[in-house]
């Protein structure tokens, strides 16, 4: 089970998939905050897939997972004390990381994280960072048992949740 990049053609599918999980988990306590159209919006997905940086794992019943890998990151991570300080190229941002709730506690987030992992060593990348939304349980245990280290909570403003506390995360390679 591996991370591929997502093509173009796969958009209709891929947002189809985002806004699947968005209805499915919109009830539940440790939801991820993610408003249909707004995050991840339709221009976000599109950017990304036309920049390969959009990953899927997919099946013939449909995606699995889907992730987009990058080094942009919001303006609330500058001035962070991180565990290593190195340049933007040399950081990896994984951003609106999802797993189909069919298969959620099965795996496929840990396999996922596990190809992000890979992907950035085999890239020369220094440093995977990234925030949670506080109250994201499964998040926050996922990127845990992957080896990542909490760094600090910070309050930070995205569309889709206003400004709101966060968790940052990081994986020294």
């Amino acid at each position: 089970m591996k991370l591929q990049k997502a093509s173009v053609e796969e958009f209709d599918k891929i947002r189809n998939f985002y806004w699947d999980l968005i209805d499915r988990t919109k009830d539940r306590s440790d939801t991820v905050g993610w408003k249909k159209g707004i995050y991840p919006s339709d221009g976000f997905l599109k950017e990304s897939i036309e920049n390969g940086e959009l990953y899927i794992i997919g099946s013939e019943g449909g995606i699995q997972a889907s992730v987009i890998l990058n080094n942009l990151w919001n303006e609330g991570y500058n001035g962070l004390d991180w565990g290593i300080d190195c340049p933007r190229e040399k950081i990896l941002v994984p951003h609106a990381l999802a797993v189909n709730p069919d298969v959620q506690g099965k795996g496929v987030g840990e396999k996922v994280v596990r190809n992000i992992i890979e992907i950035a060593k085999a890239s020369g990348i220094k440093t995977v960072r990234l925030d949670i939304l506080k109250g994201n349980i499964a998040a926050e245990r996922l990127y845990k048992k992957t080896g990542f280290s909490f760094v600090q909570s910070k309050t930070m403003f995205y569309e889709d949740t206003g400004w709101t506390e966060f968790f940052m995360y990081e994986l020294i390679l």
